[in-house]
């Protein structure tokens, strides 16, 4: 899991700096910029997927720190024990829990799906785990 973050880590930098290299201006892949890409997992303040984003592409181990990025309402809110549906389009399946580091109540989600948060996770998420 170590090695994957590093390359994750590695891989992000790099596209970002092919992205300033280039002068594009595009969303790249890197997590935490307020645009949900392939490859992360995206945890959103309403449900449906909607309003700001908080996009992760490695462990969070507590969102105590993490504010929603975009141009929504959400902006700029902190994302711990504040969402309300995910949509994940990384390659991997992530787990969220309701308390940092991995504890508490553990919701599994899936590669490619998406949703809205059931009453035990409704603004309860405080870390995410990729594995």
């Amino acid at each position: 899991m170590k090695l994957r973050n590093s390359l994750r880590t590695v891989a992000a930098a790099g596209l970002v700096l092919g992205a300033v290299a280039v002068g594009t201006g595009s969303a790249s892949a890197a997590e935490k910029d307020g645009w949900l890409t392939d490859g992360e997992l995206g945890l959103f303040c309403w449900q449906d997927q909607s309003n700001s984003v908080l996009d992760l592409y490695v462990n969070d181990i507590n969102f105590y720190n993490d504010y929603f990025k975009g141009t929504k309402s959400c902006n700029q809110q902190l994302t711990d024990n504040n969402t309300e549906s995910w949509s994940n389009r990384d390659t991997y399946t992530w787990k969220v829990y309701t308390g940092s580091g991995g504890q508490g109540y553990q919701a599994t989600l899936g590669a490619g799906t998406r949703g809205n948060f059931n009453s035990t996770f409704f603004n309860q998420i405080s870390s995410a785990f990729y594995f």
